[in-house]
């Protein structure tokens, strides 16, 4: 019995050490590694108290205690942190799969035989019996990874595979499942259309960091014809993880059929107030009509300009304030992305200039990218605060950071998205810039995914970002960047956090220049300015190559009063 429990002992030790070879790294590698090191304990233990009852026998029956081997083989598990997948590595994970099957035949008839001998002696089985149920759990894991292995390889057209297939398509059952997404996935695979609306508000929070992942290999592993017909479903464009040509083509479908049936609901509506004359119908076709020229001005905007790349139709809605995220490029093959964040007054109905200096970010990058492609993202994706009566309302507020911090969830899930549908690469850049009540939207998003959100984070005349040291915002203090013209009165209140421009923050300043207090704010992409040149750079990294703007001191300066001798820096007083 000794010799056999010797034998038997480590035999889930390959199994382990292939996972500490980083057979698979990431999303569900943490629970499967929990789960495995538990049932390697509880084979081992079982093991040694088999051998100590039988040596305690011995005793009674007046033998010489025997030695009782040590069974608890020195094994050092590396922790596996949760978070989002980082990748397999196929081949290992065809061994552990192998180390798996060699381990659960085995093990099965050593727990029957040592289940028998206790027995036979009058005493209790259960260690045979647990042992038996470690290689039942081998098994079953054995057949799983196969089978989705197998199927993956089959189905994955990359020869190294894409984080979120790997992880949640491959190893959904260790993933977790926040929000039922799982289940929810089940009811959209079928045509559910109040699925999406209810994946959608899981999202919306921004809690689960995997979701967009999961989503991305779900898709991966459906059927050409399925994906064809799931692209007429509403709001299917919307769900961050899914490739972005689908989403824009989904979105594309669902502004047609919605343009086709406000249309039809703004002739009746038209039709009904003329033939009965009522003033109280006049809200129903006001509504309609807003609807539908918001719909005209999403078709506007996604025209084709000569010389630029296409732009994707992530995401849009025409209620309340409205929504729209589309992207000069594409996102999933871009060497660089830029996202860019609007903060107060920003909204559907006044995304064309949005637009526009998102094109002239992508102006400006590509002219120093060299041979690396950029894509260009407006990001109007939450509430922002407007100038309404609605400033009275905190949870609207400009002078509140409710709706920073519904947003910030928001971008958070959506720079999820990004990640999860990139093709692999190991030089892309991702950079999220936020200007005014954006930046503190874009501080919230970051303090969600420390390290995750963004490689760079550029801040334009920010009233604070939420926390009172960079790095709080979980990014190297080298890799945040500040931006405040002269004259920007937003820049200077500091109200949400530390100033983002004083040393006290610890972030990376850059040079703005300057321009009358009224056009200050907004003038950070001013053609040819120091400071769209100056974001052109940061977003290549190319931090060594910034430009200083003119001295303007030795000008007559006429109602630009200077906050300090050096209009693009504020020194802590």
């Amino acid at each position: 019995m000794a010799a056999l429990c010797s034998e038997h002992h480590a035999a889930l030790d390959p199994a382990v050490r292939l996972m500490q070879a980083h057979a698979w790294v990431g999303g569900g590698a943490p629970a499967f590694l929990t789960d495995l090191t538990r049932q390697r304990s509880a084979l081992q233990t079982a093991l040694s108290s088999a051998l100590h009852s039988l040596a305690e026998l011995v005793v009674r029956h007046g033998g010489p205690a025997p030695a009782v081997p040590s069974l608890h083989s020195s094994l050092t598990v590396a922790s596996a942190a949760p978070g989002g997948f980082q990748g397999i590595d196929p081949a290992a994970m065809t061994a552990l799969v192998s180390a798996l099957d060699h381990a659960g035949h085995a093990l099965a008839p050593v727990g029957a035989r040592i289940a028998a001998e206790l027995s036979g002696q009058g005493l209790s089985g259960v260690p045979g019996r647990t042992i038996g149920q470690v290689a039942e759990w081998a098994t079953a894991q054995t057949g799983d990874l196969r089978r989705r292995l197998t199927r993956i390889r089959q189905t994955v057209p990359w020869d190294s595979l894409p984080a979120g297939v790997a992880a949640f398509d491959l190893f959904s059952a260790h993933c977790g499942d926040q929000g039922g997404a799982g289940a929810l996935l089940g009811r959209i695979t079928a045509g559910d259309a109040g699925a999406v609306r209810e994946l959608l508000a899981v999202q919306e929070r921004g809690q689960d960091p995997g979701l967009a992942a999961r989503v991305n290999g779900w898709w991966h592993a459906l059927a050409p014809e399925l994906r064809e017909r799931l692209l007429d479903l509403a709001g299917f464009g919307l769900l961050n993880g899914l490739p972005a040509t689908v989403r824009d083509a989904a979105n594309r479908r669902w502004l047609a059929a919605e343009k086709a049936r406000l249309t039809r609901e703004l002739g009746a509506a038209t039709a009904e107030l003329l033939r009965l004359d009522d003033p109280l119908l006049l809200g129903h076709w006001e509504r309609v009509a807003n609807q539908l020229r918001r719909v005209e001005l999403i078709e506007r905007s996604l025209r084709p300009v000569p010389g630029h790349p296409p732009l994707l139709l992530l995401a849009f809605d025409l209620n309340g304030l409205g929504r729209l995220i589309v992207s000069w490029g594409d996102p999933d093959t871009a060497d660089i992305t830029v996202t860019s964040v609007s903060g107060l007054t920003s909204g559907l109905d006044a995304a064309a200039g949005d637009l526009e200096r998102s094109r002239a970010l992508w102006q400006q990058s590509t002219a120093f990218s060299g041979d690396r492609t950029v894509a260009s993202i407006t990001w109007l994706g939450y509430s922002a605060p407007q100038l309404d009566p609605g400033i009275l309302d905190p949870a609207k507020s400009v002078a509140f950071s409710h709706a920073a911090a519904t947003g910030g969830a928001g971008l958070a899930a959506f720079t999820d998205g990004l990640r999860a549908s990139h093709v692999p690469s190991g030089t892309a850049r991702a950079v999220v810039i936020g200007h005014s009540y954006g930046s503190l939207t874009t501080g919230h998003a970051a303090v969600l995914r420390p390290g995750r959100l963004a490689d760079t984070l550029i801040f334009l005349g920010s009233p604070g970002v939420g926390v009172d040291h960079v790095s709080q915002l979980g990014i190297s203090p080298k890799h945040v960047w500040v931006g405040e013209a002269g004259g920007d009165p937003v820049a200077a209140l500091g109200r949400f956090g530390t100033d983002p421009g004083r040393d006290a923050f610890g972030a990376q300043r850059f040079p703005v220049g300057r321009e009358f207090w009224t056009a200050a704010h907004s003038s950070y992409w001013n053609q040819d300015s120091p400071s769209l040149r100056n974001m052109g750079r940061i977003i290549n990294g190319q931090y060594d190559r910034l430009i200083q703007p003119k001295s303007y001191l030795d000008q007559p300066q006429l109602l630009m009063p200077e906050f300090s001798s050096n209009s693009t820096f504020k020194q802590d007083r």
